[in-house]
């Protein structure tokens, strides 16, 4: 074999080096994505939970409980869904549920994270 005539080696080895970290790096970017909405909808919850708890009963409503909860989401909240549920007596758990369909940024990129629903959730008994 003439070692001389190596010219477009190094140019397929970087071409397969490249293409192996850029997948790692998307891969990386989407579960920290994934975990960045999760962590959003969990926070955006518990402050939905505890504006229900902290509010008087007479003027506690639930339709502009959920307005409220969508403000706290900073990201596309196309196919959101907030359930409240409880009634605001003392004593008495009120539990709010959001789930939002992941959509990533690259697709067929990480299957698992194809077709999945996000929830957060959040429990408090009101005061």
């Amino acid at each position: 074999m003439n070692l001389c005539n190596q010219n477009g080696i190094a140019l397929v080895e970087l071409a397969i080096s490249l293409t192996l970290l850029l997948l790692i790096v998307f891969g990386i970017t989407e579960f920290g994505r994934a975990m960045f909405v999760a962590n959003t909808l969990n926070n955006a919850a518990r402050e939905g939970a505890r504006q229900a708890v902290v509010t008087p009963a007479a003027a506690m409503n639930i339709s502009t409980l959920e307005p409220y909860v969508k403000t706290l989401i900073p990201i596309d909240q196309t196919g959101l869904s907030v359930a409240v549920t409880g009634t605001p007596a003392s004593g008495n758990p009120i539990t709010v549920s959001i789930a939002l369909p992941f959509k990533t940024v690259v697709p067929n990129l990480i299957p698992a994270l194809e077709n999945i629903t996000l929830k957060g959730e959040a429990t408090m008994r009101y005061e």
